[in-house]
């Protein structure tokens, strides 16, 4: 069997196999920085869903907003610099699927980053809470909802519409004194428009 010509032509399959494999199925990989650059310094191409970028983009818009209320309504508890603030976010979008639980941590989480860089909010974790050794009362709800729709145009081209909807509530009270609608649109081809 060794001295076959099949046996050869099977050896040298298996070993030209994994080579051709691993050529066919190379990819171009480069990384893109937080400012939307890649390595070269050009500018990363946009995406139809909703990206890092927007999530910076507009968590900033937010939370120049939250900071700049006048007169502040954000007060914090006796004998703190800072307010509590509780987060709850929801993904409400067509084509997130299963990404839409990431996108929501993410949203969450750039929103505690840059509400807790600040220095006049700090973040409760309910979930940590119950297991801390004192006792802090959250005194405001902050809710993200991300909703996304699709407007179909005349010319084959579609328009994605993201709407990040924000409300900061009184716990005590239960009232929204403060509500932000931030929306940011898209212009994408028909066949790129689930992506």
């Amino acid at each position: 069997m060794k001295n076959s010509p099949l046996f050869a032509a099977m050896v040298r399959t298996a070993l030209i196999l994994p080579l051709l494999v691993s050529i066919g199925c190379a990819t171009k990989t480069t990384y893109i920085s937080d400012d939307g650059r890649l390595e070269n310094g050009r500018a990363a191409q946009n995406v139809a869903g909703f990206s890092e970028k927007d999530i910076q983009i507009c968590v900033k818009k937010a939370v120049d907003t939250i900071l700049g209320m006048q007169p502040n309504r954000l007060v914090p508890p006796q004998g703190s610099a800072r307010a509590v603030v509780v987060m709850k976010s929801t993904v409400d979008t067509i084509s997130r699927g299963r990404d839409a639980a990431a996108l929501s941590e993410a949203l969450q989480i750039e929103f505690a980053q840059q509400l807790t860089d600040s220095g006049k909010i700090i973040v409760y974790d309910k979930n940590v809470g119950q297991y801390a050794q004192v006792n802090v009362e959250p005194q405001y709800l902050f809710t993200i909802r991300l909703t996304e729709r699709i407007l179909r145009q005349d010319d084959g081209d579609a328009q994605k519409e993201y709407n990040m909807n924000l409300q900061l509530l009184d716990l005590k009270t239960g009232l929204a004194f403060w509500q932000r609608r931030i929306p940011l649109r898209k212009l994408v081809d028909e066949k790129n428009i689930m992506n």
